[in-house]
């Protein structure tokens, strides 16, 4: 081995490190030759001495160098993976070592996961899982600032990378999925809901406990994370009040942590800090028990191998956790991983979002088309007559009382005056809070569908940030009731995700929108494929808007896939009614000549900007409620850019189609 060759697996860090320091003098005079090297180096550098009990600053400094060394590489591929891993580590070792640069670990964390993004869109072999592995640390980050709803929001994300990836034929994936709902369940724990937290970190258990006889054994890492697993369904039972169903969780928390420190002594102290942190501790004879109650009372009631449950008095606080990428056992070195410029602005078509959330939310009212009603599998959920849930214990007057004022807000939302329709919507809001308390689902929905609605008309009053937290509030409480009523819940939810995605967005935070935006295509694939007549509209909708967040996420080439499906099923709904579905198919072309100006596709542009003209030429011309003035913005940008790409004639015709629409469309005031 030379002096510049970086030693292998079980090499010490003083080893690395007198690598990395020739490394260094070697990059000075020659980088295209040694930096890559230098920058794997300290890569492993940094990953093994964050390992080392009081060295995690150390390893701070080691790793951003790393990344420092990574960004002025070529971006190819292994090189972006090695910034990534390096970003990732950071992260963890900012999380853990430094209470004061939690901003920063977070904010290191967000650009690991966007450098994983960018790989996973050009297909690389690999990068999916270690996607999925950057989002649960920046989920972990996010929580550490108290941004627990967009945790959430990550931490989901990278669950279903993970049941994505699991192999259905020899199971390979299933601890890696078991992780990220353990992580999942602790978050949701977090946040109160501990119902749905046990319900993952038992799957998240099941897993471990399979894997327990497994041939060839398991690493201490492994047992570990099945520790963990244990530990955090014991607590959240705790937190339930349900002591006696905690024991055995307990006791098998305990058995795993005794065979750990039997087989690698010094890893104990990593499950010993954790167990503190949460309030607990291991007994001298092997038991976990609560703080609280070893002071109240001797250790008289544990014997070896058995964990006595702690008092349900003065729950431990949950809110520092283990990060799962940071254990005992986790590998420490990196993974394989095999516009116009000048002219007006481009006029990004939202499908409005605000508008078609409009039609969403009076689908949600008492007066328009209802929700799917519970079918058997939904569980007692009986509908009244507006569509909604049974009232519950609050009684049938309170509910219709915020129907009412729902309806009152929406009506004057869509009459142009969205801040008159605050009032009563906040009205309605105070009314749903009293009576979701011991309502159940029907007190849920009822509070959720007044808060989306409530966002709605904020955003089109100005009231951004406000509506953003409305509509998130919403988001949370349909996904809480998901797999209470299936049926009733899912497409409430897909609509208040896109309303989501379309609030982040609006505050300029375009790659957080992206998770609600997916989210909500999701849920109208499913049900489209159950449903095409009712819901092919919806997704083709949620579809477009999805295309403009990647879009301002600057990821084009998935936008443009996006807006093709679109417009496809735009096709579809014109063919079997051409005069209602005109004004989307129009929206859809004129998205689609826009994508292809985005990535530069210049011949690509002309012709489904004519085909969108010749739409509006004919007698069935979109209506001026059909957002005229967004349509006309897109085709007068759209003839800047053919004439300015060698098309006159095409650009002709789409600027006189603009003005004709603007003359059409609806005047301010009116």
């Amino acid at each position: 081995m030379t002096e510049y060759e970086v030693p292998g697996p079980g090499a010490s860090p003083d080893e690395i490190e007198r690598v990395v320091v020739s490394l260094r003098r070697a990059a000075g005079t020659d980088p295209d030759r040694y930096l890559p090297e230098l920058g794997h180096g300290l890569l492993r550098l940094g990953s093994l001495i964050a390992t080392e009990p009081g060295r995690l600053d150390e390893a701070v400094d080691v790793l951003e160098e790393a990344a420092a060394v990574y960004r002025r590489l070529p971006e190819e591929h292994l090189h972006l993976a090695g910034l990534g891993i390096a970003l990732q580590r950071k992260a963890l070792a900012l999380g853990f070592g430094f209470a004061e640069r939690y901003e920063e670990a977070r904010e290191t964390a967000r650009e690991a996961v966007e450098v994983w993004r960018r790989l996973v869109a050009r297909g690389v072999e690999g990068s999916r899982a270690e996607l999925a592995g950057a989002l649960l640390v920046l989920g972990g980050r996010l929580a550490d600032t108290g941004h627990h709803h967009e945790a959430l929001d990550r931490i989901t994300e990278a669950v279903e990378i993970r049941r994505l990836l699991v192999d259905r034929t020899d199971g390979t994936g299933r601890t890696e999925l078991a992780s990220a709902l353990q992580e999942l369940g602790v978050k949701l724990g977090e946040m109160g809901r501990q119902d749905e937290a046990v319900v993952h970190l038992r799957l998240a258990l099941a897993v471990y406990r399979e894997t327990a006889g497994a041939a060839g054994g398991r690493t201490v890492g492994d047992l570990g994370e099945h520790a963990m697993a244990a530990f955090a369904v014991g607590r959240t039972l705790i937190g339930l009040g349900r002591t006696d169903e905690a024991r055995p969780y307990f006791a098998e928390a305990a058995a795993l942590h005794a065979e750990i420190g039997a087989r690698e002594p010094a890893a104990v102290a990593f499950f010993d800090h954790v167990f503190a942190r949460h309030g607990y501790r291991v007994t001298y004879k092997g038991g976990i028990l609560a703080w609280e109650k070893i002071r109240s009372a001797p250790e008289t009631t544990s014997s070896p191998g058995t964990a006595t449950g702690p008092d349900t008095t003065g729950h431990p606080d949950t809110s520092a956790r283990p990060d799962p990428a940071a254990r005992p056992g986790a590998p420490g070195t990196p993974g394989t991983v095999g516009g116009a410029s000048e002219g007006p602005g481009t006029p990004d078509r939202d499908d409005t979002a605000d508008r078609a959330a409009s039609a969403s939310a009076a689908r949600t009212g008492p007066t328009a088309r209802t929700a799917p009603a519970a079918s058997d599998e939904d569980g007692p959920a009986p509908t009244g007559p507006t569509g909604r849930a049974a009232p519950g214990p609050a009684g049938p007057a309170a509910f219709e009382r915020i129907d009412h004022l729902n309806a009152h807000g929406l009506a004057l939302a869509h009459s142009g005056r969205p801040g008159l329709a605050v009032e009563p919507l906040t009205e309605a809001l105070a009314l749903a809070r009293a009576a979701a308390v011991g309502s159940g689902l029907a007190g849920s929905l009822s509070l959720a569908r007044t808060l989306h609605n409530l966002g709605l008309v904020q955003a089109w009053s100005g009231r951004r940030a406000e509506a953003l937290e409305a509509v998130d509030e919403a988001v949370h409480l349909y996904r809480r009731r998901l797999g209470t009523a299936p049926g009733t819940v899912r497409p409430l939810l897909a609509d208040s995700a896109d309303s989501l995605g379309s609030r982040l967005a609006g505050l300029g935070r375009h790659r957080d929108a992206l998770a609600p935006a997916t989210e909500a295509v999701a849920l109208f694939r499913q049900l489209a494929h159950a449903d095409p007549d009712a819901y092919r509209g919806e997704l083709a909708r949620v579809l477009n808007n999805l295309s403009i967040r990647l879009c301002d996420a600057d990821r084009h080439i998935e936008a443009l896939a996006a807006t093709e499906e679109s417009l496809e099923l735009h096709r579809l709904l014109h063919r079997d009614d051409p005069e209602a579905h005109l004004p989307g198919l129009a929206h859809a072309l004129t998205n689609l000549a826009l994508r292809r100006a985005r990535l530069g596709r210049h011949e690509a542009v002309a012709a489904p900007t004519a085909e969108a003209v010749h739409l509006l030429r004919q007698p069935t011309r979109p209506r001026p409620g059909n957002d005229v003035t967004g349509l006309a913005e897109s085709l007068a940008w759209l003839g800047w850019y053919l004439r300015r790409n060698g098309h006159p004639d095409a650009a002709r015709d789409a600027e006189r189609t603009a003005r004709r629409l603007r003359r059409r469309a609806p005047k301010p005031g009116r």
